[in-house]
């Protein structure tokens, strides 16, 4: 999972990281605004904030698990740790796998899957993967 959370009291990365690159904070808010209904726009929304107050939808005991990805310059990098962390609260493998010197979807964008944290992200997910499809007692080969 790439974090691609908001909400309404900002972390300290969505204040220090939130102009910082192409893909900022309005990139998101625009991002938001076409994906919610208009007439329920909030940062809050249970689709925008698994974590806020009033977030409805099932039990995040219910989640499956879940591999986190966050980059140190991603402006959504402490939102998308505290989901994994609520995750891991309730019992949810949830992993955060973290690479420095890299910016939100450095492991997807087509100019940066070279990079050796790209491939390294790449051999990350594909071992937690393994680890779920064998655990289901199914075998994984490529």
């Amino acid at each position: 999972m790439y974090p691609f959370f908001i909400g309404n009291n900002p972390t300290q990365s969505e204040i220090k990281l939130a102009n910082s690159y192409f893909y900022d904070k309005p990139v998101s808010v625009l991002a938001w605004k076409l994906f919610l209904p208009e007439k329920e726009f909030d940062f809050d929304h249970p689709a925008a904030n698994p974590l806020a107050h009033n977030r409805s939808g099932p039990p995040l005991k219910l989640m499956p698990p879940t591999l986190t990805v966050v980059a140190e310059h991603d402006w959504m990098r402490d939102r998308a740790i505290a989901y994994s962390e609520e995750l891991r609260k309730v019992n949810v493998d949830s992993p955060v796998l973290e690479y420095k010197d890299a910016v939100h979807e450095f492991a997807t964008l087509d100019m940066l899957l070279k990079t050796p944290q790209a491939q390294a992200c790449a051999e990350d997910i594909a071992i937690w993967v393994k680890k779920y499809i064998s655990i289901r007692g199914h075998e994984f080969s490529y």
